[in-house]
């Protein structure tokens, strides 16, 4: 018959083992002080360089700004759509396509279907469903 060897642990196993954890937990703090001192140094040597001017007094009141071209026309909302989701949505298409974009109209597309999950939900499903090619 074959004999099992049974793994059996002596008592320098388990100093190596601790030693081991002490000694990587120890180097971790160490890693994590060296790195916030460096950052707090570079910081101070930043601010060295760059001092941040002291506000002047201003001995005659400010010039008024120059007038603004005018803004274009609101995107028309049709369906009863609020001024904040225009707004919001009007941003994200500043924000994506830049300043140079005009939106002429903002509706509400109805849903096919009534899934319950939204429209978010739907895309998600359908990006995870998605068989891989």
């Amino acid at each position: 018959m074959p004999t099992i060897a049974l793994l059996a642990l002596e008592a320098a196993d388990g100093t190596v083992v601790l030693t081991s954890i002490t000694l990587v937990f120890a180097m971790l703090v160490a890693l994590c002080l060296i790195i916030t001192a460096e950052g707090k140094l570079f910081d101070a040597l930043n601010n060295k360089k760059n001092p941040k001017p002291a506000p002047k007094k201003a001995d005659k009141p400010a010039a008024a700004p120059a007038a603004k071209p005018a803004a274009a026309p609101a995107p028309k909302a049709e369906g009863g759509i609020p001024g904040e989701i225009i707004a919001a949505i009007s941003a994200a298409v500043a924000t994506v396509v830049g300043g140079n974009a005009v939106i002429r109209g903002i509706k509400r597309i109805p849903k096919n279907g009534g899934s319950r999950r939204g429209a978010w939900g739907d895309a998600g499903v359908q990006e995870h469903t998605t068989p891989f090619m």
